[in-house]
């Protein structure tokens, strides 16, 4: 029974951050099922999609162009050479589906009592979340038939475009669900203390799942075979309710030494205090967005990076004599030492808040939307609203305040001025519609840089933006390995394969024949 617990396991959340572990876990027993109640399950399983969203992020970190090697190690292999195997990403699956489970017990036990309509939608919401990240890196995935314990222990896989749907058709179900209950006395509320990612405010969560939805209606519409499907999807949208314009950020009380922010794990100092990131260094690539040679931008990059402008960089895989060593004082994207608790940046210290997802991406979201006809706006104001509010989240410390001496708007201003000859900054520059998607889908790359890497390099795959020189090796033209291997025009994968576990589990149904260099998202037209 052990070895089908991706698929029966109920009560178990199972963490892409170690140090979050104990906190985190819902059951010590993985042979057991869940005894918890749905109010104690909701929380800590909002906080491991959170953690998780942190694991797809560092997942990608190379391959989406923001992170290289540093001088001093070796060893690095598939890393840089992109020729990895049924391992790579494979906790991502894992961990994903025992997620989803959570959701799904939480769903399976509250949806026949209208009083927790709630609950069951919060569920229902982040349940079609995590699998909307799923198909963005394996395509197909089982869905239909999984999440049901014993009752489908080798689940089929559904195609990714119906997941999708299906995933659209949850979303809506809970938005509606959500206003009718909000409209009905005898529903239970939220509690701040339940709720890590938006304290019991659901028309927060509305929006979070119309802002998901939005995210997966565009990547759709682009697929020939599925646009008149998106088409109606957008004629129905409820506009009215609108998308994120605030951060969602999930906050259970992250401690400095007993559970540290998944994102500060990562990217600064473990609980004890130990420097965990000594063997990356930034790339020259990501560099050129800030230090002038693309765009000017010192005031976030100096919030980012550790001595900037002097931060080391490096390409992929380059791993000749003289690239540089990562700084001794701390990793390159934490610009505090390891007592600091407070700082503005990426990493902000070990009580800050995981970031789900970012109102600039909404933002971003929103004006290819209105940019390409799809929903009714003004796209260089939402375009405009997305760099505000990519200053906005740096700026703020580990307690979500603006930091001391910051101006979001005044340097915001100077950005537009120092780049003001610049259709990547200046909108009204983008005269043409393949500018307009450059520059917002360029923008939301720097917005989401070391947050939310996953999700730059999906919209890569799907925009080809930011733009690259396929086959060049200079590093100011391209993001992809000096040692790749992969036979894709870009030399960049197309995908993550699927864990060895699902050919040794689920062999009639997991997919065969898939090419890391080849196989392609439904969404990838590139």
């Amino acid at each position: 029974m052990k070895k089908y617990f991706k698929y029966i396991m109920l009560g178990m959340v199972v963490m892409a951050s170690s140090s979050c572990k104990d906190y985190l876990d819902i059951n010590t027993n993985p042979n057991s099922l869940t005894s918890a109640t749905p109010a104690l399950v909701l929380p800590q399983a909002i906080t491991g999609a959170a953690s998780i969203t942190n694991t797809f992020s560092q997942t990608f970190s190379d391959f989406a162009g923001y992170q290289a090697n540093a001088g001093g190690f070796g060893g690095f292999g598939a890393v840089v050479t992109y020729d990895f195997g049924t391992g790579t990403g494979a906790g991502l699956w894992t961990a994903t589906y025992d997620n989803a489970n959570d959701f799904q017990y939480i769903i399976d036990n509250t949806a026949d009592d209208a009083s927790l309509t709630f609950s069951t939608s919060i569920a229902r919401i982040m349940k079609s979340f995590a699998f909307e990240r799923l198909v963005n890196q394996y395509n197909d995935v089982p869905y239909s038939d999984a999440l049901k314990a014993t009752a489908s222990l080798t689940p089929k896989y559904d195609k990714a475009e119906d997941v999708y749907k299906a995933c659209i058709a949850e979303l809506d179900n809970a938005i509606a669900a959500i206003a009718a209950g909000q409209a009905n006395a005898a529903t239970q509320t939220i509690v701040a203390t339940s709720d890590p990612l938006f304290g019991g405010n659901m028309d927060l969560w509305k929006k979070f799942a119309n802002t998901v939805k939005l995210r997966m209606l565009i990547k759709m519409a682009g697929v020939p075979a599925q646009a008149a499907y998106a088409t109606t999807a957008f004629a129905g949208m409820n506009t009215t309710l609108g998308f994120l314009t605030t951060d969602a950020i999930n906050q259970p009380g992250y401690v400095k030494t007993e559970r540290p922010s998944p994102i500060y794990s990562s990217l600064g100092f473990s609980g004890t205090g130990t420097n965990v990131n000594t063997s990356r260094i930034p790339t020259k690539w990501i560099f050129s967005f800030y230090n002038g040679t693309k765009l000017s931008d010192p005031a976030r990059a100096s919030i980012i990076y550790r001595s900037y402008p002097s931060t080391p960089i490096n390409q992929l895989g380059d791993e000749s004599t003289g690239v540089p060593a990562a700084l001794s004082a701390g990793s390159a994207w934490f610009t505090g030492n390891n007592a600091a608790t407070s700082l503005p940046g990426v990493v902000k210290g070990p009580t800050q808040g995981q970031p789900v997802m970012l109102a600039a991406e909404s933002y971003f979201l929103q004006a290819e939307a209105y940019a390409r006809g799809y929903l009714t706006g003004n796209a260089e104001t939402a375009f405009n609203a997305g760099i505000t509010e990519s200053f906005t989240y740096l700026y703020k410390d580990a307690t979500g305040a603006i930091a001391a001496g910051k101006n979001v708007a005044a340097d915001v201003a100077t950005y537009k001025t120092e780049n003001a000859t610049s259709p990547l900054v200046n909108f009204t520059l983008a005269t043409t519609l393949p500018l307009k998607i450059e520059a917002i889908i360029t923008q939301k790359y720097i917005a989401l840089n070391m947050i939310n890497n996953d999700e730059a390099f999906n919209e890569f795959r799907r925009t080809g933006f930011p733009k690259v020189q396929n086959g060049s090796l200079d590093p100011l033209l391209t993001f992809a390995s000096r040692q790749s291997v992969s036979t894709h025009v870009d030399k960049l994968p197309t995908r993550i394969l699927y864990p060895q576990v699902e050919y040794d589990l689920n062999p009639a149904n997991a997919p065969a024949g898939i090419n890391k260099f080849s196989s392609l998202i439904f969404w990838d037209l590139n």
